[in-house]
């Protein structure tokens, strides 16, 4: 885990992490403050970065379906990446945090209620346990074809 090893970490593991001292159990440790601050680093960067080396823009993304781990995180990545909120779909206000489903459940929601649509320059960024993320664009594609 490198230096994010003190920040999320399975104390079982190792008797130390870096400079932190870890205790023999097998309980999953989160410094929540710190791993707010590494995603609301991380992912405008690697918005950023995806969007130079495919030449699109900011304000050529019709939809931005981000992880849904709060809201007020996800109201913070758009504001440092140039991303509107109300281009953003998410399902946090709904279900709350629910891991790996948030980007499915928030783009259900979004083709339920029609803001998903067929040609939408779509942006899907996951990021979550081990610090691992993934980001694709792709245009939506017509689901009645």
């Amino acid at each position: 885990t490198g230096d994010l090893g003190g920040i999320l970490h399975r104390k079982a593991v190792a008797d130390r992490i870096g400079d932190v001292e870890m205790k023999p159990d097998s309980t999953l440790v989160q410094n929540g403050r710190e791993v707010l601050k590494w995603a609301l680093r991380q992912v405008p960067v690697g918005i950023q970065q995806l969007l130079q080396d495919t030449g699109y823009t900011t304000e050529q993304i019709d939809i931005f379906v981000p992880h849904s781990a709060n809201l007020r995180m996800i109201e913070s990545i758009c504001e440092r990446s140039g991303i509107p909120l109300e281009r953003t779909l998410t399902s946090v206000q709904y279900y709350g945090n629910t891991s790996a489903a948030s980007i499915p459940l928030a783009i259900a929601g979004g083709l339920a209620d029609g803001r998903l649509k067929p040609g939408a320059l779509t942006l899907l960024y996951g990021f979550g346990g081990g610090f691992s993320q993934s980001i694709l664009l792709l245009r939506w594609p017509d689901l009645q074809a």
